[in-house]
């Protein structure tokens, strides 16, 4: 069972501070609830945000555009970061600069 805590952390990470968008504390507390961690749930949150705007176009009128197909890959980015976290709720796990201990081979 998510708790309030939790609940009010998710919403940052999935940045929907209240329910106007539909996303009431039933929903963001069963994402909690089916994820093992607060960033596998931040990645389905943001990935079911993706599937929200699959349907969003880019427009162009009177001199002005918005690219809403936009909203889509950022939704999709966000959730590829927060899958890539570690379990701990640490920086990414994605490709990047990796540091080994040197091991000399005196025998």
């Amino acid at each position: 069972m998510a708790t309030e805590d939790q609940i009010r952390q998710l919403r940052q990470l999935i940045n929907e501070p209240d329910d106007t968008n539909g996303w009431d504390d039933d929903k963001v507390a069963a994402l909690v609830d089916g994820s093992e961690t607060i960033n596998a749930a931040a990645s389905r949150g943001w990935y079911l945000k993706a599937g929200q705007f699959s349907t969003l176009v880019d427009v162009s009128e009177s001199g002005s555009s918005r690219k809403l197909s936009d909203l889509r890959k950022n939704a999709q980015e966000m959730g590829a970061l927060y899958a890539g976290m570690d379990t701990t709720g640490g920086a990414a796990t994605t490709d990047g600069p990796v540091i080994y201990r040197i091991r000399r081979g005196f025998s």
